[in-house]
């Protein structure tokens, strides 16, 4: 039997803030399972500044955890710049099924995704690529409807 919580990720990354780079810890957890569901966790820990710390969001795989965590940044003005907050990155259900969330696919317009570009949910994205959570959503969505009317 596994031992939880296992640690998956403890990294510093970029977070912005008013335009501005800052550094901040980001940890993230495979806590166990809630029954068949796995349960992961990430924490947002900022090293500078003044914000509300820490930052903690849990679910059943890390991109949504992922999610829930820039939920929570949104509000307070503050974006975390890795892979999986990427306006163009969303995940498929087997990699949040099977990897656990842990990867994402880069979409390209008008082509499908390949393995050769499926990222890692929490390595670093340059600051410029970042977007809400609702336009990552919406860039998503309009993505699988175009690749969906061909």
């Amino acid at each position: 039997m596994a031992d939880y919580p296992r640690l998956l990720a403890d990294r510093d990354v970029v977070v912005i803030r008013d335009g501005q780079p800052q550094q901040a810890r980001l940890r993230g957890w495979l806590d166990g399972h809630d029954g068949p569901l796995p349960r992961y966790r990430i924490e947002l820990v900022a090293r500078a500044g003044n914000y509300t710390c820490p930052y903690t969001a849990t679910a059943p795989d890390m991109f949504e955890a992922l999610v829930r965590l820039r939920r929570q940044l949104e509000p307070d003005g503050l974006a975390v710049a890795v892979q999986g907050a990427r306006r163009d990155t969303y995940p498929s259900g087997m990699a949040r099924d099977m990897g656990g969330g842990m990867g994402v696919y880069v979409m390209r317009a008008g082509l499908p995704a390949r393995l050769e570009d499926l990222v890692n949910t929490l390595d670093d994205a340059p600051s410029d690529q970042i977007a809400t959570v609702d336009e990552q959503r919406a860039f998503a969505d309009a993505w699988r409807n175009e690749k969906q009317s061909r």
